[in-house]
């Protein structure tokens, strides 16, 4: 059995989020059985960013705040490495929206906030994977 290490959101801040009482790291057993066109992405970099800070507030805003009891989630890059999904190959290296977690089952709905990153994002030694999530990420 895998386990999956995540951050998990647990409670809204009213002033300063304070680790453990807002927001904790958790370990599960991972548990997978891909439906169609889901995919299983093996997590390598996460952003940080200012933005995410209004996601821990229960009001209204141009994104959704961060889901109770689950894995926060924002930028990142990840490897696919189960895939039900024949746009994103075994192997290939992805970049955008993935769960601030070890393992991340991507559903159908959500694959259109990723993009295939090119061969040579794996292979570059000038260029490290970590600039997906900075100078190279946003689109």
């Amino acid at each position: 059995m895998v386990q999956n290490k995540s951050a998990v959101f647990l409670k809204f801040p009213s002033e300063f989020p304070i680790p453990g009482e807002h927001f904790a790291i958790q370990t599960k057993d991972l548990h997978v059985s891909l439906k169609n066109n889901e995919i299983l992405a093996r997590n390598l970099y996460f952003s940080l960013d200012p933005y995410m800070r209004g996601r821990m507030v229960d009001a209204p805003s141009y994104i959704p705040h961060f889901q109770l009891q689950k894995p926060m989630s924002g930028y990142g890059v990840a490897e696919i490495i189960e895939s039900k999904n024949p746009a994103f190959p075994v192997g290939s290296l992805v970049s955008g929206m993935t769960g601030w977690e070890q393992y991340s089952v991507i559903p159908e709905q959500f694959t259109k906030l990723l993009r295939v990153l090119p061969k040579s994002a794996r292979e570059s030694k000038k260029i490290p994977l970590s600039a997906w999530v900075g100078v190279l990420g946003m689109p």
